[in-house]
């Protein structure tokens, strides 16, 4: 049977019931639920009560399916590593190290946002780590709760969404195989290669971290946060914060939390040139290395690359901070264990998200089919980017969830793109920006957000006030997302390089804290700009 507009339903079912409770779990059950109903009902030979049966199947598909099960097993494996990281202290220590080197306000600022680079491989261990970290570096440069909060959140998710190795990644390559095998694409490597085309089309984070180090390098501020600044400044006011160096057990420790990240990316790297290599049909004499180069990570098996370098990542980590005697052998595995239950929850909305994905495929309610007929002649395919992001961003904001966002959007989006835009392929620039589109409007929604999980790990690592996080970071978000939909989803949807799009973001983010942006000391507090002690 084909259906309409009644494949619609699920997934505005789980969008609309997400908004209203601003939960993601049971809004994304019920919209598998209601798809489960219309498929039921559609077949002769069944009934509307055959639903749950219907339920059930989707569900084991969902999570027994082999590219499915490699993907969670990555999550925990990085998840029970970062668990080791945080425990064992080796982090912590390498954030300490740095911050003796500071010597200015501006330093702090730029050392903080530079750890969060450091911590790419999961948006909430960079999170805690930084937040209750540089609580100390913070007051020590007066730096206000609200900055440091910035700091924190806008470094986070940018960064793990990013990174092509991080909890987000197996994730994101999954979602778009959805989205592909719905367009008919069932290249075991066209996701990690859309994955790795998509990164450039990611305005929004990548336009996030320029901002947060325009402002911390030029020393300016705009908005509320501006006055939170000045404030800080003429309060010269030090609250209490830990004394982290003191908790530090050996100077060398550092390098406890170094080795297993280079470990886990060489582990990466090299199980996908070996299996890549192996299915490669150019040879550098045919071709330019960067082409070759392409060919071989195209074709590698990157579910088992990453898997290996989760594992690799792991027990490296286990082994160093048990060599430095910074945990015991009972705690190591015990912080794994827990680490790697901090992935669950995300888990779970993986398993719906993944089953909701599955019913609206073309040989079940094919809703991407149905899009696409009705808005072939009603929505020109090079606005579609731009109205993705922003309505990625709009489903992030009410529900507080950018992972919930990217599974109900991605498969529904790129299927779609596809079919607006076949003579593009899945290398076209309207494919790629509307990919990098759903992430990059997830990620925005989330840092606008107040009932968004980062948003409120940030504020409470950081020893902020839970509202005024909102209210100072929203302004940096919100003009960034305006320059990302001016001079990069529209003009990038049109065929003007993405890389072009990024330097025109980057110089107009630079223009904007330049012009609107004042030093703290300016606006309020008299003090001067570099601080050192109080």
């Amino acid at each position: 049977m084909q259906f309409g507009p009644e494949s619609l339903l699920p997934p505005l079912v789980a969008i609309v019931l997400a908004i209203v409770s601003r939960r993601v779990v049971l809004p994304l059950a019920a919209g598998v639920f209601g798809g489960a109903i219309l498929l039921a009902s559609a077949d002769p030979e069944k009934a509307w009560w055959h639903a749950p049966i219907i339920f059930y199947q989707a569900m084991e598909g969902s999570i027994f399916s082999k590219s499915h099960l490699q993907a969670l097993a990555f999550s925990l494996l990085l998840g029970a590593m970062v668990g080791v990281l945080e425990a064992g202290g080796g982090m912590r220590s390498l954030i300490v190290r740095l911050s003796r080197k500071v010597v200015s306000r501006r330093g702090a600022q730029t050392m903080i946002a530079s750890s969060g680079l450091a911590i790419f491989f999961d948006d909430y261990a960079n999170t805690l780590l930084l937040g209750g970290t540089m609580r100390s570096t913070a007051d020590k440069y007066r730096l206000s709760r609200e900055k440091l909060a910035y700091l924190v959140d806008s470094t986070a998710a940018p960064v793990a969404g990013l990174a092509v190795v991080s909890t987000w990644a197996a994730i994101e390559i999954s979602y778009m195989g959805e989205g592909l095998k719905a367009a008919g694409v069932v290249e075991s490597s066209a996701a990690f290669e859309m994955f790795l085309r998509s990164i450039p089309y990611r305005f929004y984070p990548w336009l996030a971290l320029v901002m947060v180090f325009a402002v911390s390098i030029s020393g300016r501020d705009f908005g509320a946060m501006r006055k939170c600044e000045s404030d800080a400044i003429a309060s010269g006011n030090n609250a209490d914060s830990e004394n982290v160096a003191q908790s530090v057990p050996a100077d060398w420790l550092w390098t406890a939390a170094v080795l297993p990240v280079v470990l886990c990316l060489l582990g990466v790297a090299v199980v996908l040139v070996v299996t890549g290599s192996r299915d490669s049909e150019i040879s550098l004499g045919d071709a330019g290395m960067l082409r070759v180069a392409g060919e071989v990570l195209g074709n590698g098996d990157s579910y088992l690359a990453l898997i290996v370098g989760g594992a690799v990542g792991l027990v490296s980590a286990i082994a160093a901070h048990l060599l430095f005697r910074a945990i015991t052998i009972r705690a190591a595995l015990w912080s794994s264990a827990r680490g790697a239950a901090q992935m669950m929850p995300a888990l779970v909305i993986l398993w719906f998200a993944w089953a909701l994905s599955a019913m609206t495929e073309p040989d079940q309610l094919d809703t991407g089919g149905y899009l696409a007929k009705i808005l072939s002649e009603r929505l020109d395919p090079r606005l579609l980017p731009s109205v993705v992001f922003l309505t990625a961003g709009a489903i992030a904001f009410s529900t507080g969830t950018s992972w919930g966002t990217m599974g109900i959007l991605t498969p529904l989006s790129i299927s779609l793109a596809i079919r607006l835009d076949p003579g593009g392929g899945i290398d076209g620039a309207i494919v790629l920006a509307t990919c990098g589109s759903v992430l990059a409007g997830a990620i925005f929604g989330d840092h606008c957000s107040p009932i968004s999980d980062t948003t409120v790990l940030s504020s409470r690592a950081s020893d902020c006030d839970h509202v005024a996080h909102v209210r100072t970071q929203m302004p940096y978000a919100t003009v960034v997302a305006a320059i990302c939909v001016l001079v990069g989803t529209l003009p990038s949807s049109i065929g003007l390089s993405p890389w072009i799009s990024l330097l025109c973001g980057t110089v107009m983010v630079v223009i904007v804290v330049r012009v609107f942006g004042k030093h703290p000391h300016e606006t309020g507090g008299g003090k001067d700009e570099n601080i050192a002690k109080a």
